[in-house]
């Protein structure tokens, strides 16, 4: 029996016209794991959902990969489509990015879903997170083949999502497959800026919204020290989701950006 394959993506999504909405996603995966929340957005935002480099169908990474050099990357995004500030939103690695652009200026808004990087320096966090990603290569497919049986889908798939059920077939496929295709872990692991995490909250003008997932088996609320009690920040956890809540909720999780747009929109 041939073992069906998912399909390399495309290096990005976008569609929609109204005020601008850039998604990031988190480490290992690429723009597809924001699932039905790009059809839900696309309809009166304009959306831009890219794959980071080193990730699957995104562009080749030139130097080593580090925060920075992704978020230039992010950066650079927005000024090829002339956006001077977007919606920003980003998951777990993705949150991180957004939260960097926003501290250099570039958000009308940001939502950080189970964001990296809002931990205490004096918490031995990262050293757990690498610990944590490299103990499931194997199951993950770093550095390994292209394939995604279904023995490997129902595997990743309960890291990400706490309902692996509610999660589409072909999205965890694409899901599954991804992880196999990313070669930017182990430079992050060196890069010096993981242990100290995100610095830059006061530097922020844009109204943030950390939302922190109940379920989460890679990154648990309580890691997320600083940006949960920061002030002007808000801080919720998403109820019955896990590290990747779009896969399993994409309504609450579009509701919940819909509603920070509105707070940051002025009405006149």
């Amino acid at each position: 029996m041939v073992q069906r394959v998912a399909a390399e993506p495309d290096p990005y999504f976008r569609a929609g016209r109204g005020e601008p909405v850039l998604l990031l996603h988190g480490l290992l995966l690429t723009w597809q794991s924001w699932g039905a929340v790009i059809d839900e957005l696309s309809g009166d935002h304009e959306v831009f959902a890219p794959t980071l480099p080193g990730h699957w169908g995104g562009p080749a990474v030139s130097g080593p990969a580090t925060f920075t050099a992704l978020a230039d990357f992010a950066e650079s995004v927005m000024d090829e489509k002339g956006w001077p500030t977007a919606h920003l939103v980003g998951n777990s690695l993705g949150g991180w990015l957004a939260l960097e652009l926003a501290a250099r200026g570039r958000a009308r808004s940001v939502v950080a879903i189970a964001p990296g990087g809002l931990w205490d320096a004096d918490v031995p966090v990262t050293q757990q997170l690498i610990r944590k990603y490299r103990a499931f290569g194997p199951v993950l497919g770093v550095g390994a083949g292209a394939s995604a049986p279904a023995m490997v889908r129902s595997l990743v798939i309960p890291l990400l999502a706490h309902r692996p059920a509610a999660v589409p077939h072909a999205l965890a496929t694409a899901c599954a497959a991804a992880p196999a295709h990313c070669h930017v872990v182990d430079d992050l692991a060196e890069d010096s800026t993981l242990a100290s995490g995100f610095t830059g909250l006061a530097d922020i003008q844009a109204p943030v919204t950390v939302l922190l997932c109940e379920h989460d088996r890679l990154l648990p609320p309580r890691f997320h020290g600083r940006g949960a009690a920061a002030p002007g920040v808000e801080s919720r956890t998403l109820p019955g989701v896990g590290h990747v809540p779009m896969l399993e909720a994409p309504d609450l999780v579009s509701a919940e950006i819909r509603a920070a747009i509105a707070r940051a929109t002025p009405h006149h």
